[in-house]
């Protein structure tokens, strides 16, 4: 395999599955990552450890659970609070209501991921998100606007934020 990038990937705490952690990883691996893959119930310190130790180009977080946005702010502002910054991409099932997806998105994006990949086309998001990676660097994307929907907004209308 061609090793083009190093890559640490997770999930949250609350989230006990591996399925999405194991194929992820191949899905990883396929676009050239190396991946140290931390399994689930991921502790904030172990993915410092991680991070520390690895100093990875990217680190991927999924959860399935449906409790994964709380664990999500938990640990993106666990390693700032340690000084570690890192382009975070995460996705799955972050809630466990679809009518919320975009405004995880848009609070996960603000909070500082590099990108959310939620609902039907988010693993054809994430390999494009991959293949600008590999080419231009992953602190080099810029996630397209999360949509302000109708029950977010003050006047009722659906708007985009930057």
């Amino acid at each position: 395999m061609n090793v083009r990038f190093r890559c640490v990937l997770s999930t949250v705490e609350s989230d006990s599955h591996l399925w999405n952690l194991v194929y992820l990883q191949k899905l990883l691996e396929e676009n050239g990552a190396s991946v140290h893959n931390l399994g689930p119930c991921t502790p904030v310190e172990s993915v410092a450890d991680a991070i520390r130790a690895d100093r990875p180009d990217l680190l991927v977080v999924s959860s399935v659970n449906g409790h994964g946005f709380h664990g999500a702010q938990v640990l993106l502002s666990g390693l700032r609070e340690r000084g570690l910054e890192v382009p975070c991409a995460i996705g799955g099932k972050l809630t466990t209501a679809v009518s919320d997806d975009d405004r995880v998105r848009r609070e996960l994006l603000d909070l500082g991921y590099t990108d959310v990949f939620l609902g039907d086309d988010a693993i054809a998001r994430f390999r494009g998100f991959l293949r600008f990676g590999l080419a231009q660097g992953f602190s080099a994307w810029r996630a397209d606007p999360a949509l302000i929907t109708p029950w977010d907004s003050e006047n009722s209308a659906t708007r985009e934020v930057s």
